[in-house]
């Protein structure tokens, strides 16, 4: 490792770590992304991180950097007290040797027959509770000394949280959160599906009724309003149909039936439906989609993610802004993008987005919802042999955006 002189290099190596640590990266390419920074710029051959488990008393490894086979096979599973790690674990202190082949305190066989002289290590602890072992190890001897010790010390404090979201006991307790609420919300689908049906059938019947009244005065206007009525509530019918279905049973999947369907003549009519919700909100919708698109696809689901997206652009959206669609052919793929004109989205909250029961923590006062939609949208999307992905920075809006197979015919 570097000395106490060369200040600048460890405070642009803290400030790495810091970035790392405070990224969207998944968890296990965080620490990854840790260790890499270590082995990179500091004097060391190799380093890990294990993880402590306290209902079994002993340390993980869950990523290193460096390691041969041999000595990271030996720090698979370690019990508290035992071996080079564990002791460290179970006195809390952080430590280093330059002589680990002469150095009663810390002998370790095993990293000794694979060329190693010097061990630097540090405890992850977080309110006072052991989160699991940062540590490296070097060739050479005489490499480390207290400046160091300071210094892996507070990475260690860095990588506190990662190491508690990847503890077993953690994540254990996080499964049992998510499936209660899980249980809770089939439950509330179950009844919301229930006590909304009977309304809806009415409010159908209703609208048939209407629809027959204006015939007969043919005015185009009121029957293109209620025609429209009368299609919301079916397809509202259906989606109610469809949550009584999942709340039944979490595991059943939206079935597809594929056929030729005009795309760009889709979007018109999805643009009608939610005129109305534009008008109160007064905002404006741009469509650029290319004429006569033909796709294969299931023109409910289709019409589903687009009025899922839409209604969400319209939703966060201020009042007087502007949302826009534009479709394009690109590689044989259908891309179509729907961008609001909303706060955007933080980039730690992209990757939750799709997530069943998740809400934006920018919604989940003034813009409550069941955390459905979008998770519902992707299954929708991916059922189609599609992806589906978001383009968004804070206070400059969003950009929902997915691809369609252009040519993909009915099998």
């Amino acid at each position: 490792m570097q000395h106490a002189g060369h200040k600048d290099k460890n405070l642009y190596l803290l400030s790495e770590i810091s970035d790392i640590v405070s990224s969207s990266l998944s968890d296990k390419d965080i620490l990854e992304g840790v260790l890499w920074v270590l082995s990179t710029q500091l004097d060391v051959d190799a380093c890990w991180i294990q993880n402590f488990n306290h209902s079994t008393k002993s340390l993980m490894l869950i990523a290193q950097q460096g390691l041969p086979e041999a000595v990271a096979k030996d720090m698979e599973v370690v019990e508290l007290g035992q071996g080079i790690t564990g002791k460290i674990a179970m006195e809390r202190k952080s430590v280093f040797s330059n002589d680990i082949t002469k150095d009663r305190n810390y002998l370790w066989e095993a990293a000794v027959k694979a060329g190693f002289h010097s061990l630097i290590a540090a405890p992850v602890i977080e309110g006072g509770k052991l989160l699991g072992i940062l540590g490296a190890v070097s060739t050479k001897f005489g490499v480390f000394n207290v400046n160091d010790l300071k210094l892996l010390t507070v990475i260690s404090s860095c990588t506190a949280d990662v190491c508690d979201r990847t503890n077993p006991e953690t994540q254990a307790m996080e499964l049992r959160r998510q499936q209660d609420e899980i249980i809770y919300t089939q439950l509330f689908l179950s009844a919301l599906s229930h006590e909304l049906k009977t309304p809806l059938t009415a409010i159908i019947a209703s609208t048939g009724l209407l629809a027959e009244e204006l015939e007969k005065n043919k005015d185009e206007t009121l029957i293109k309003i209620v025609q429209n009525i009368s299609k919301s509530s079916s397809s509202l019918q259906n989606r109610l149909n469809e949550l009584l279905k999942l709340s039944r049973n979490k595991d059943e999947a939206f079935g597809i039936s594929k056929k030729k369907l005009d795309f760009t003549a889709l979007v018109f009519e999805i643009a009608d439906q939610v005129s109305s919700l534009l008008k109160q909100k007064k905002q404006d919708l741009s469509i650029d989609v290319p004429p006569a698109t033909s796709i294969y696809a299931d023109e409910q689901r289709v019409e589903q993610i687009l009025l899922n997206l839409l209604s969400n652009a319209i939703k966060f959206s201020p009042e007087g802004g502007h949302i826009s669609l534009k479709a394009n052919n690109e590689s044989n793929r259908l891309v179509v993008k729907i961008q609001d004109s909303g706060p955007g989205i933080p980039n730690e909250e992209k990757q939750k987005l799709f997530k069943p029961y998740y809400h934006l923590s920018t919604d989940r006062t003034s813009l409550p919802g069941l955390g459905l939609g979008l998770a519902i949208t992707k299954q929708l999307v991916e059922l189609h042999g599609g992806t589906i992905w978001v383009q968004s920075e804070p206070e400059q809006g969003s950009t929902f955006s997915f691809s369609l197979p252009l040519n993909e015919k009915v099998k």
